[in-house]
């Protein structure tokens, strides 16, 4: 059997066994309530108590949307999309027949995107009371563990507030590296804990607190003089009055940039990217290319080597994370654009007795990002719709 054959039904099958774990936690809970569930998930699952009430939560939600429930049982979904719709109908009307064949065939980072826009438009309110709800569950625990007397720190923050702290916290990691002497070969995760430490203890008095740069995009709707279809950088939808809230102290930076002071193609004249390229990369790539990492982690790339005579235009940059930045200068992956204007990493090509081609080896591809700024006169411009990109 051809591996990618094979890996297809090792998904039906989980989704199948998913589904029957879920149908027997069900009656479990319906002959002696959830207490029952959970005890026969400790003892057959052999979980933790932790995951023995996440299983009969999860099964609870599952059992309330039986269309998505079907498609499970069937192979047709995976375990993780059916999660997903299960908890979504949990929080708020959902139409589950359109989110279930979605499901159907849409990878998982996609499909999240799909739940989440759907979610916003379901809400009825602009997002506003989604928003709220995802606020409600906001909560963080700092505390000191008896195995080793080291402290642990675990939080779940709301889109904006997670985006606000994302930004501050990929600031200040690069910041401790533009300050370091030596070379930093410090792991990523230790980086992070000495900059969230950094973040933490300044001393306000001798230091200004960090600053942050929330970059949000919305569509100006031409015919009622109004924003709409405010997102997040990560393509969370956001309702309307919370962006204009976040932006009332804040500078609005255009997307369509001004063509008399936001110059996107400078050539030769700096090897670096200006921050106004840095931030049509961000609006326009809104992940690392190869990997799908969050645009605050990425550095922009030279499509043509700066060394070799590559101009520091727009259209000769994309955005990699450092890993996959490293994947291109050490191991020759490849920047591609592809006929609908997505730029895509792609590896060397190399012989595999077992593929028949470097997607079957790797995998279906990476998430790609859509070009959206063609060249004309040498400045960003837009074809249809203007937009606004709001910095908080």
């Amino acid at each position: 059997m051809e591996l990618r054959e094979r890996l297809g039904l090792i998904k039906r099958a989980e989704a199948r066994l998913a589904a029957m774990k879920t149908a027997a936690l069900t009656a479990y809970a319906n002959l002696g309530g959830e207490g029952l569930a959970r005890r026969m998930a400790l003892e057959e699952l052999q979980a933790s108590k932790q995951q023995a009430r996440q299983e009969v939560e999860t099964a609870s939600q599952l059992s309330q949307v039986p269309e998505t429930l079907d498609a499970l049982g069937a192979g047709e979904i995976p375990e993780a999309h059916a999660k997903q719709i299960a908890k979504a109908a949990s929080q708020g009307p959902v139409d589950e027949a359109v989110l279930v064949e979605a499901a159907r065939h849409e990878d998982f980072g996609t499909f999240s995107k799909t739940l989440r826009d759907h979610q916003h438009e379901q809400s009825g309110d602009d997002g506003k009371s989604l928003m709220a709800k995802q606020r409600e569950r906001r909560s963080f625990r700092f505390f000191k563990s008896p195995d080793d007397g080291m402290f642990v720190v675990n939080g779940r923050f709301d889109p904006v507030a997670g985006n606000r702290m994302e930004a501050a916290l990929a600031d200040e990691v690069r910041r401790l590296a533009n300050s370091s002497k030596d070379s930093d070969q410090t792991a990523f995760d230790q980086r992070m804990a000495d900059a969230l430490e950094n973040l933490v203890c300044a001393d306000t008095s001798d230091r200004k607190p960090q600053g942050t740069t929330l970059v949000l995009t919305a569509d100006w709707d031409a015919l009622n003089q109004e924003l709409a279809n405010a997102r997040l950088l990560d393509g969370t939808p956001l309702p309307v009055s919370e962006a204009l809230r976040l932006a009332c102290n804040a500078d609005i930076v255009p997307t369509v940039f001004d063509t008399k002071n936001q110059e996107l193609w400078v050539g030769r004249k700096h090897r670096l990217a200006t921050e106004a390229q840095r931030a049509a990369l961000i609006v326009r790539d809104k992940h690392c290319i190869g990997c799908g990492r969050s645009a605050v982690w990425c550095e922009a790339h030279h499509i043509e080597e700066w060394l070799t005579g590559g101009r520091t235009d727009i259209d000769n940059l994309v955005l990699v994370c450092k890993s996959c930045h490293h994947n291109i200068h050490d191991d020759g992956w490849t920047v591609q654009r592809k006929r609908n204007g997505d730029y895509e990493l792609r590896p060397p090509p190399a012989p595999y007795p077992d593929s028949q081609s470097v997607h079957a080896r790797c995998g279906p591809s990476p998430p790609t990002a859509r070009a959206t700024y063609p060249r004309s006169g040498g400045k960003l411009t837009t074809k249809t719709r203007a937009h606004s990109n709001l910095a908080a």
